[in-house]
């Protein structure tokens, strides 16, 4: 008996995009309107990267079909590869789920490649995270060809509904829904440190937590890493847990100097990948994050966890009080963890926080339920 249920696709290509999605395809899950089709690719099949599909699953979600990348490596022809066969896969698994709407979030390459089959495919795309700004990495550019490619847009700050509508978007398919990612953090329900401590075999009385990816549009990965770590040297009395590096162009490189460093000192510890709930408990016990990651922008300001943002990464997107901005060079780090003792900058750091979330889940849900979706796939170019 066929289902009169409105059939929504999501996709998720990486832990990060996961976190952000999870309230949604919860929701999802549990609307009797709606019906959860999820599809997963990109860095959760990698080995490399920890398989994380595994921890969609520990989640109690039921993964319909993975699209295959077959990424060996970070290099760009590698990478341009699995783009290609990603397509192909990503052609026969939508034709076969067939759904009414097709979820994405972000700027990943990865999801760029279903993002273009879908439309040739006449699927209407949902696109979270459209409008905002990072310059020192290509995802800029796969985040707005995937917003023109869009049929409906979930942002996260009004500042990024008008820059979706500038960019030629009918401002009646544009919602300003706030963090989703941080609408489904619930603190009280995250790890305590005393749990941390306990798990990675901490001695120190605190933890640095370190994520750090490519920047992919210029030649400073060298100088990020070496500048981090030798930093890092000088802080003996405090644990430190990297987070790995994306499958981005540049990763393999931070990769080794990470594993250099932690047969090195004793005191770090690496993972693969956390999983959601550790990852958060990570976050929020943690003295401080430092790197580019965009959970330095987004989750940690939400949890109250003082970040130190290097490099030009995440340029462009609105800074909280509790974020620290230091260019790549050792001098300029040093000076930026200098602040984070600074009774100042401890007093305010929770004074204005960008990302906030809004109860918005039954918005969105009323969206992908009600939006006429012929309508949606006959867009034009709306001039301001």
């Amino acid at each position: 008996m066929k289902s009169n249920k409105r059939k929504i696709c999501v996709i998720s290509s990486s832990r990060a995009d996961y976190s952000h999605l999870y309230p949604l395809i919860k929701a999802i899950d549990k609307s009797p309107l709606l019906q959860l089709e999820l599809v997963v690719t990109g860095m959760h099949l990698i080995k490399k990267y920890g398989l994380t599909f595994n921890e969609i699953k520990k989640d109690g979600f039921k993964i319909n079909a993975k699209i295959d990348v077959s990424q060996k490596t970070s290099t760009s022809k590698d990478i341009i590869k699995s783009m290609s066969t990603q397509m192909i896969n990503a052609y026969e698994v939508l034709s076969k789920i067939s759904p009414d709407i097709l979820v994405v979030l972000g700027d990943r390459y990865d999801i760029h490649s279903i993002v273009t089959c879908a439309n040739i495919l006449n699927i209407p795309v949902a696109h979270f995270h459209g409008g905002e700004i990072t310059v020192g990495a290509i995802d800029d550019s796969f985040r707005h060809s995937i917003t023109k490619m869009a049929h409906l847009h979930f942002t996260a700050d009004n500042i990024f509904r008008k820059r979706v509508i500038q960019m030629g978007e009918n401002k009646n398919n544009v919602f300003n829904i706030g963090s989703l990612g941080n609408l489904g953090i619930i603190k009280n329900k995250l790890f305590k440190k005393s749990y941390i401590d306990k798990y990675f075999k901490l001695k120190d009385h605190k933890y640095i937590l370190v994520s750090v990816h490519p920047e992919t549009v210029n030649d400073n990965n060298k100088e990020l890493i070496d500048n981090i770590l030798k930093k890092l040297d000088g802080l003996n009395d405090t644990g430190i847990i990297f987070t790995s590096p994306n499958s981005d162009t540049g990763s393999d490189y931070i990769l080794r100097k990470i594993h250099a460093y932690i047969k090195k000192n004793p005191h770090s510890r690496f993972i693969e990948s956390a999983g959601r709930k550790l990852y958060l408990s990570l976050l929020k016990n943690a003295w401080c994050i430092i790197g580019n990651s965009s959970s330095c922008l987004i989750e940690a300001p939400y949890l109250n966890t003082p970040t130190v943002l290097v490099g030009h990464r995440q340029t462009g997107r609105p800074i909280s009080s509790s974020v620290l901005v230091s260019d790549y060079n050792y001098a300029s780090i040093t000076k930026a963890f200098d602040k984070l003792k600074d009774k100042k900058f401890i007093k305010n750091i929770a004074k204005d926080i960008k990302y906030l979330p809004k109860k918005s889940l039954e918005n969105i849900l009323s969206v992908l339920s009600k939006t006429d979706t012929s309508k949606v796939l006959l867009k034009g170019f709306s001039d301001l």
